[in-house]
């Protein structure tokens, strides 16, 4: 079940005019948007880092997911007192690095690195960074760059003609 909590719309557009504000010109940088808010909610006291979503007519929402309710020890039925301050710190993972070295001797391929989605380079580097062994991680990394290469493969194969039938 999703749980969410609505955000006061003044609260909301408080944050999304700050958002805008702040930052813009990096984020126009990368394509984004700037649909979804990057936030540290405060809970009970305890703080996490998640964002805001749009839930239409200018509203916000705070999906309430398991991290959420951990930190702020609460549940379905719970009253809570929420906190939220704009999140300016990078949520960018560090290319580590072997992939990088790699990456610098094959500039096709960290081109096609450079062209994926953020949530796309974020599940490529929790794959990689999840490996603790240097074996594992070699195998991993090998791995990420025959998905690049193949990525970039299909990005300029040419189209072929359909047959008419």
């Amino acid at each position: 079940m999703l749980r969410y909590v609505d955000v006061p719309k003044d609260v909301g557009l408080a944050i999304q005019r700050e958002y805008a504000r702040v930052g813009s010109e990096a984020r126009k940088a990368k394509g984004e948007r700037g649909k979804y808010i990057p936030v540290v909610a405060i809970v009970n006291g305890r703080s996490t880092r998640t964002t805001l979503v749009p839930a239409g007519a200018g509203l916000y929402r705070l999906q309430f997911n398991a991290t959420l309710r951990k930190a702020g020890r609460a549940d379905v039925g719970d009253v809570v007192g929420v906190e939220l301050m704009l999140d300016r710190a990078s949520r960018e993972l560090p290319i580590p690095p072997e992939l990088a070295a790699k990456l610098r001797r094959r500039p096709l391929l960290r081109k096609e690195f450079d062209r994926l989605p953020p949530g796309g380079r974020m599940q490529f580097l929790r794959f990689l960074l999840k490996a603790k062994a240097p074996a594992t991680r070699e195998k991993r990394i090998k791995r990420l760059l025959e998905i690049l290469l193949e990525r970039a493969l299909l990005r300029t194969r040419p189209n072929r003609p359909t047959k008419n039938r």
